[in-house]
């Protein structure tokens, strides 16, 4: 969750946050693409926090928390757990598959530019 945080830090240093401040919401929208690029940084970030010396160690089941947590944060487990239904037109993060995938691609990748969430589909 902190690498989640700190990879938005990024995002502001590099002005995506600028563009993203104000748009709409939904599965494809600015807002969703941006948290899931923040997920796949804080993958990237895992892939070599040992080598730099900021964490001793990170095992299999410390990256199965992570994935964990990205899943639990999902648009739409949220709303389903809180609204008992779930409407991707007002996601603003993306779904617990999503996270979880961009997350993994970052971590796989260890490549801040295999982050690109803003071109393709997500």
């Amino acid at each position: 969750m902190i690498a989640h945080e700190y990879a938005h830090h990024v995002q502001d240093q590099l002005g995506v946050l600028d563009k993203v401040r104000g748009s709409r919401p939904g599965p494809e929208s600015l807002a969703v693409r941006s948290e899931l690029q923040a997920d796949c940084y804080a993958g990237v970030w895992a892939a070599h926090a040992v080598e730099t010396g900021l964490i001793v160690e990170l095992a299999q089941g410390d990256i199965n928390d992570g994935l964990d947590a990205a899943a639990a944060i999902g648009d739409d487990r949220i709303q389903q757990e809180t609204q008992g239904q779930v409407n991707p037109e007002t996601w603003t993060h993306g779904s617990s598959e999503q996270r979880r995938r961009w997350f993994s691609r970052g971590y796989d990748s260890g490549k801040p530019a295999a982050c690109d969430t803003f071109s393709g589909s997500i």
